[in-house]
C-alpha cells in the first residue's frame, strides 16, 4: 500500500527522457496497476505527478494533508491487526500472485488461499453464526458492515 502527503509528494518516471526505459517493474507492472493508457502517460511524459494526480491514477492509494498521514496510516494498521493472521496472509498471497498469473491460473490460485484461509481461522465458525442470526438478511447490518466485521472479530 502506497500512501503520499500532500505537498511533499511529487512521481516521476523520467528514464525515458534520460533515454532508457523504466525497469525494475517500473515498466512491467505499471500498466497492470494503472492501465494501459495511463502508464504510456506517466512513463513516456517524464514529468512530475503530484499526490491528488498519483491517487487519481492509481499510483498511490491515498492522498492525505501531511499532518494526517501518520494518523490514517496508524489507524489503517491497527484495524487490519485485529483481523487473523492466516486471513491477511492469504489475501495478500492471493493478491500477489494475481499480478503475474493469466486469469485461469490466478483463479485458481485464489481458491487455495480461500482454502487456506477458511480452514485456518474462525471464518467458518463466522459464517455459521451469521447463518444462524441471519446478519447478512438484515437491512442494518447491511447499512453497517464496517462495525460488524470489526464486531465478529471477538468470535474465534
Amino acid at each position: 500500500m502506497r500512501f503520499a502527503a500532500r505537498g511533499k509528494y511529487k512521481f516521476m518516471q523520467m528514464e525515458v527522457g534520460m533515454g532508457i526505459l523504466p525497469c525494475g517493474g517500473g515498466a512491467s507492472r505499471m500498466a497492470r496497476q494503472v492501465g494501459l493508457g495511463r502508464a504510456l502517460e506517466i512513463i513516456l511524459s517524464a514529468r512530475d505527478f503530484d499526490a491528488d494526480e498519483a491517487e487519481a491514477y492509481g499510483t498511490i492509494n491515498k492522498a492525505l494533508e501531511p499532518d494526517e498521514i501518520g494518523e490514517y496510516v496508524d489507524t489503517l494498521a491497527k484495524r487490519i491487526s485485529k483481523f487473523p493472521a492466516e486471513s491477511i496472509n492469504a489475501c495478500k498471497q492471493a493478491v500477489y500472485e494475481s499480478i503475474d498469473k493469466p486469469i485461469e491460473e490466478a483463479l485458481k490460485a485464489e481458491a487455495y488461499w480461500l482454502y487456506q484461509a477458511t480452514s485456518k481461522t474462525p471464518a467458518v465458525k463466522r459464517f455459521q453464526i451469521a447463518d444462524e442470526q441471519g446478519l447478512e438478511h438484515d437491512i442494518e447490518n447491511q447499512r453497517n458492515w464496517e462495525t460488524l466485521v470489526m464486531n465478529v472479530q471477538d468470535i474465534k
